[in-house]
């Protein structure tokens, strides 16, 4: 983005102005905190929903750690391919965005439809809706991780399902979210069972707006404590920088 500001980029003149610099600065903020949360909070609900699939990825996440010697590492992250399918599954039934718009650059025509976009035309896509279309996802309505195991992934058009758009604009901050995610996902899991509280809503209520993001009502859990946690207990330490000024020989 800086470089942008400095070397161009803009029909108008060649730079950023200061009102797109402050509108790239509040995207990254509403894109980094809003969609994160949202995504982290239906990812446990489903989880206090499915104690089969927490069951399961908590025996994943034991057994990576006893190999990494309990450090959670990026590496040992990486390896957590149950944990994955869990976050493509929230996030095809819950996607931050409900849709997705482009602007066509060029006049096109659709196949053998007869169907043509001008130039310029306002393209929405109903990411919501194909997320939730049986042709693509049988019985859509059930969270089912295994739905996006390697060869379930291969049996459908990769593009219908789009959490982070497709293409070359897609979303710039896909793999720092899906490893945010990850990472607080992997430590709660590791730390408490996730069951459901006498608030937990079933089925749950969103907020009517329109936005374009998928607005939650408040959720609800209750989180209790492990007996057994997976991970090293990192032991406090004295982090204060010491300093010996040098001698003054006279």
């Amino acid at each position: 983005m800086l470089s942008l500001c400095s070397f161009g980029g803009t029909q108008n003149n060649g730079n950023l102005s200061l009102d797109e610099l402050v509108a790239q600065c509040v995207i990254f903020f509403l894109a980094g905190y809003d969609t994160t949360s949202s995504t982290l909070s239906l990812a446990t609900y489903e989880l206090a929903l499915n104690p089969d699939v927490q069951e399961k990825v908590y025996q994943e996440i034991v057994d990576t750690l006893k190999e990494a010697n309990g450090e959670l590492t990026y590496d040992t992250l990486k390896s957590m391919k149950y944990l994955d399918c869990i976050i493509s599954e929230t996030l095809r039934l819950y996607p931050p965005v409900l849709r997705n718009e482009r602007q066509s650059v060029a006049e096109y025509t659709l196949g053998d439809t007869g169907i043509t976009i001008p130039k310029n035309m306002l393209i929405s896509i109903p990411v919501f809706a194909m997320h939730r279309d049986p042709e693509f996802f049988p019985n859509p309505d059930k969270f089912d991780p295994d739905r996006f195991t390697p060869e379930e992934r291969q049996k459908r058009d990769p593009y219908c399902y789009q959490p982070f758009g497709a293409g070359p604009r897609n979303c710039v901050g896909m793999r720092f979210v899906l490893t945010e995610v990850k990472l607080c996902l992997a430590y709660v899991i590791a730390n408490f069972k996730i069951k459901k509280s006498p608030k937990t809503q079933v089925p749950l209520k969103f907020l009517s707006g329109q936005t374009g993001l998928l607005q939650l009502k408040n959720i609800y859990v209750s989180l209790i404590p492990r007996d057994n946690n997976p991970m090293v207990k990192i032991e406090a330490r004295d982090t204060t920088p010491h300093y010996q000024a040098p001698k003054l020989v006279i």
